[in-house]
């Protein structure tokens, strides 16, 4: 009997997302267990290293960082592949994983926090800079495959990646984004969106309340920023 499996994490860590989606394309039973990032419980520091979510406890095991705790989920669980079987093109999508995760997630965090604590556009000039260049490399790079999907007719652990931050940035557009921000600036980008968020996955992996709740979590941490002075 295969060992079960658990995630731990914050309710809103769009990283947690990832790995949900990865499961549910799966069709795997998994629990779900939601911590306080503000009183990390003492079990789970025991079992993250770095203090961070989410963890994937395998049996009794635990796995963090999501980029391998997804692609341990599709070793595991092999039907339907969530990674290309070319070694090449499966170095290529690991590459784009960590482009979302160096480049995507952490402006996207900047801006939202910015845009939630009242910072008009010239005071976050720098951040929306840095992410209008990050959409323009991925509008030049989704659909090379084909299309509908990142790497092509397949949805992969790419898709899965970059699947919340699709959903945050449509959350953010209301937030008063300059046009040119918005995803609609990028047609290929904006196409592959709305594919996103139909997907079932994507969709049944969605907090609950997930616009006004992540609205009030960015308005706490700008308060939190302005508080310590910046």
């Amino acid at each position: 009997m295969p060992a079960p499996l658990k995630l731990v994490s914050f309710e809103l860590c769009p990283y947690v997302e990832r790995s949900r989606i990865a499961l549910l394309e799966k069709d795997v039973p998994h629990g779900v267990e939601f911590i306080d990032l503000a009183a990390k419980p003492d079990w789970f520091l025991r079992i993250s290293p770095m203090g961070r979510v989410p963890v994937l406890l395998v049996g009794d095991r635990p796995i963090f960082e999501s980029m391998v705790i997804n692609e341990l989920i599709d070793e595991l669980h092999p039907r339907p592949p969530l990674m290309p079987e070319d070694p090449l093109a499966r170095a290529e999508a690991r590459a784009w994983i960590v482009f979302a995760n160096d480049e995507v997630m952490p402006t996207t965090y900047a801006t939202m926090v910015g845009l939630a604590g009242g910072d008009g556009v010239p005071a976050l000039e720098r951040q929306l800079a840095d992410l209008e260049e990050a959409l323009g490399k991925l509008e030049a790079q989704i659909g090379r495959g084909g299309g509908p999907w990142f790497m092509g007719t397949r949805f992969t652990l790419v898709d899965a990646a970059y699947a919340p931050f699709v959903r945050r940035w449509r959350v953010a557009e209301g937030w008063g984004l300059p046009a040119r921000l918005r995803l609609g600036a990028f047609p290929v980008l904006s196409t592959w969106a709305a594919a996103l968020l139909d997907r079932p996955s994507v969709r049944a992996a969605e907090p609950r309340d997930f616009a006004a709740r992540t609205r009030k979590l960015h308005q706490d941490r700008a308060a939190r920023r302005a508080q310590a002075g910046g």
